[in-house]
């Protein structure tokens, strides 16, 4: 790819006491301190219309230009695949390693960006997102009104929503609830962190242990609600962090590398995968009628539904995706999603 030279802008969200500098650090994680300190010591950054250099006082809403100068974008997998499509949503893989929307080092080689540019259209958007070592199911919708009717929060749209993963260990029962809230702190060593916490955002995950073996549990998931890093937060909370998690095994010791180094094979050993195994293989959006979800409203009309069984080369050779997808086939799926069903009609009442 030859080198880029361009520009992005946005918006300070949630200032707090913050500087620029430590607002930078805080916010944008795909840079350390150091490194934002070098870019504003290089006028890459604008704060509303003036070049910035770390001190200044934030307001919520102000503009940040960020200018990118003969970058050399890292090389992501391109492999994703646009699985159906009618009018106005769409369901497509993404490969682990590909994010889905920009970040601080990959500005061109989005999902975003890739399907719009094969589908010819700058109206379709990505209606959720997966984190970037995940792999798995984006849905997306064309047009402002089809986002608005069929995003997840909207009163119009019912989510279904399962996953996989390969995580240490096995979970305390063969099927349960992780009822657990999360929230950031804002002095951990990890910014983007979530930990249990009495006061964070109410989080209910469902799981069923598919199998085990050779110390490695097999899982479905479906996440109730939407929190960051739900699956994976929950997980580790019960003491089965997903294998090849940076941030939520190992004391997050090999995120922390990363960030001045590139982890070698014994790191990756030590993970159990070059990338965290989680998959999303199945997403139901339903049309809702009446006001509200739950028991003020019924769904109407046909559901969109797909399904993703390419979960990857790492993840395969733990667990074939023909284990998830024959237990998809078994009753106690249709009781897995019947329950899923249940709990978020009881959390949208």
């Amino acid at each position: 790819m030859p080198k880029i030279n361009s520009s992005f802008t946005a918006k300070i969200r949630n200032p707090g006491p913050d500087r620029l500098l430590d607002y930078l650090a805080r916010r944008f994680t795909y840079h350390s301190p150091a490194e934002w300190a070098d870019l504003l010591a290089k006028d890459r950054l604008e704060l509303e219309g003036k070049v910035a250099r770390g001190a200044e006082p934030l307001r919520e809403g102000m503009e940040l230009r960020f200018a990118v100068v003969d970058y050399d974008e890292p090389e992501v997998p391109l492999d994703y695949r646009i699985l159906e499509r009618d009018k106005r949503l769409a369901f497509v893989h993404k490969p682990a390693g590909m994010p889905v929307h920009r970040t601080g080092k990959i500005f061109f080689q989005t999902l975003a960006n890739l399907v719009k540019e094969e589908l010819g259209d700058p109206a379709w958007a990505p209606l959720n997102r997966l984190d970037r070592e995940t792999s798995g199911l984006v849905a997306f919708a064309r047009g402002p009104d089809a986002f608005r009717e069929l995003a997840p929060s909207s009163e119009h749209s019912r989510w279904t929503k399962f996953y996989t993963a390969v995580v240490r260990g096995e979970p305390p029962a063969a099927g349960g609830r992780i009822e657990v809230p999360l929230g950031e702190k804002s002095d951990g060593a990890i910014r983007c962190q979530m930990h249990a916490m009495p006061h964070g955002k109410p989080a209910l995950t469902l799981y069923r242990k598919i199998a085990f073996r050779d110390g490695l549990s097999l899982l479905a998931l479906s996440p109730i609600t939407g929190r960051k890093h739900q699956l994976r937060a929950h997980l580790a909370e019960i003491g089965c962090p997903v294998v090849g998690d940076k941030i939520y095994s190992l004391g997050g010791r090999a995120y922390l590398k990363q960030l001045d180094a590139d982890l070698d094979s014994a790191d990756h050993a030590a993970l159990g995968a070059t990338r965290h195994l989680l998959h999303s293989f199945c997403l139901r959006i339903g049309s809702v009628s009446g006001t509200a979800l739950g028991s003020a409203g019924s769904v109407t009309g046909p559901a969109s539904e797909a399904w993703d069984w390419d979960v990857g080369p790492e993840f395969a050779r733990v667990f074939k995706a023909l284990e998830v997808r024959t237990w998809c086939a078994t009753p106690a799926f249709g009781e897995f999603w019947a329950e899923a069903e249940a709990a978020r009609n009881g959390m949208q009442a």
